[in-house]
């Protein structure tokens, strides 16, 4: 009844649900993975605040109430620009090619609705209860087989760090079929990557804007403090992040106890 109401035909309608939420996880899949590329800094940084500051790889991934990442920042809710800007423009683009093809208008009202809702529902919802100690679907019965595993593989994603500081592994939310297709998902966390650490420390610098009693980069080493410079850098690697940095940096890098940190 409602159908007919509508003027769509049950056939047109399951077709742009299904396709509407798949063009929502895989632009949802890019655009997380971009974040994660430094092609675009900007958006790498203000997403990393929340990888490297408030749920970093050597931080317990789990709280009472959540750590928002936008705190002092231009967003809309806990939603930051870096997702806000890139999601306008394909939101526009989606609706662009619906008009270019001559969807009917209805179609187009339902479409839009879905991608609009579904990445709020997955990226932002679903996401931060994943960082919560206490949330009603590990209660469901339904529900909490799916949640627990997905929000393992959430897990995976903030301490996956490859040896260039960058968080390389399961992009998804809730669902991970585009990294399976991708070749993205890992089922097992590494070992903590020390080298990747570092490398990420001196790429996005993002510890001078936090205070150090609750947000900055953690660390566990202790020992006698070496400036760290061209010359005493311990890879080639970690040197050209040193000549690439801006001259205006005034982060102090320390050697402690055999290891590289920022301070």
């Amino acid at each position: 009844m409602l159908i007919s109401l509508l003027g769509v035909t049950l056939r047109g309608l399951l077709f742009t649900v299904t396709g509407s939420c798949f063009a929502a996880e895989f632009s949802g899949y890019w655009l997380h993975r971009l974040m994660h590329s430094d092609r675009f800094p900007v958006l790498s940084r203000g997403h990393l605040i929340h990888h490297f500051l408030v749920y970093g790889p050597n931080q317990a991934l789990r709280t009472e109430e959540y750590r928002d990442a936008t705190r002092d920042r231009v967003s809309l809710g806990n939603i930051g620009l870096e997702w806000l800007i890139p999601s306008a423009m394909i939101l526009s683009f989606c609706i662009g090619v619906m008009m270019w093809i001559h969807v009917p208008r209805v179609y187009q009202i339902i479409a839009l609705c879905i991608l609009v809702l579904w990445p709020i529902f997955m990226f932002s919802y679903l996401h931060d209860r994943m960082h919560l100690r206490s949330f009603w679907m590990t209660r469901a019965p339904l529900l909490k087989s799916w949640f627990v595993r997905a929000r393992r593989l959430h897990d995976i994603h903030h301490r996956s760090l490859n040896d260039q500081g960058r968080l390389d592994r399961n992009f998804g939310i809730g669902f991970f079929f585009f990294d399976r297709l991708f070749r993205t998902i890992s089922r097992r966390h590494r070992p903590f990557n020390c080298k990747g650490y570092r490398m990420a420390q001196l790429r996005y610098n993002l510890n001078r804007d936090y205070n150090e009693d609750s947000t900055c980069f953690p660390s566990g080493f202790r020992g006698r403090d070496v400036p760290l410079t061209y010359e005493t850098a311990p890879d080639p690697e970690v040197q050209g992040v040193i000549v690439n940095r801006n001259a205006g940096d005034r982060t102090k890098l320390l050697r402690t106890g055999g290891a590289w940190e920022v301070r």
